[in-house]
């Protein structure tokens, strides 16, 4: 299974999937707002606890003037973030994507050229698997269309001579 890995083109398209990876994305972007809000209730509770006695609005105000410019870091390295997340995530969805079609036109009995992932793909033993099935198939189809086609008996196609009852 160490066939030499061929280099196809980079992706052009963003989403390949875009049920999985927006899932993913959405997931990341929750992922953000919440360790953002527990650690702006974590600053809140410790200025609250350690500092001296004020109005809840002033250690609001506090917090937000001094930590403002963390989450505004933060949601610029956001995008960022995401977009990276896409592009990794298009390295085990891409692939799956070609399986699924592969595997549908299989399904409706269509000849399948192999499937090839690109360089840095995950999952890269899948195609030479899913290529193995389908030469498997290939074979039991074409093994179907000999069975099925009429065997020619010795008599049967020797011609009949003009003018003979056979």
């Amino acid at each position: 299974m160490s066939a030499e890995i061929p280099k196809r083109t980079t992706r052009t398209q963003l989403f390949v999937d875009p049920e999985v990876q927006g899932a993913l994305v959405a997931r990341a972007i929750i992922y953000w707002i919440v360790c953002t809000l527990t650690i702006a209730l974590l600053l809140l509770c410790w200025r609250v606890l350690t500092g001296p006695v004020r109005p809840l609005w002033f250690h609001l105000e506090n917090l937000w003037y001094f930590h403002s410019p963390a989450l505004i870091a933060s949601l610029i390295v956001l995008p960022v973030a995401i977009t990276d997340m896409i592009r990794v995530s298009n390295r085990f969805a891409g692939p799956m994507v070609r399986l699924r079609h592969g595997m549908r036109a299989l399904a409706k009995g269509r000849k399948v050229p192999p499937i090839q992932f690109r360089q840095d793909d995950f999952w890269y033993e899948f195609a030479e698997e899913f290529n193995a099935v389908v030469r498997q198939v290939d074979q039991l189809r074409e093994c179907e269309r000999e069975t099925r086609e009429p065997e020619e008996s010795p008599d049967d196609s020797l011609p009949v001579a003009a003018g003979s009852h056979a």
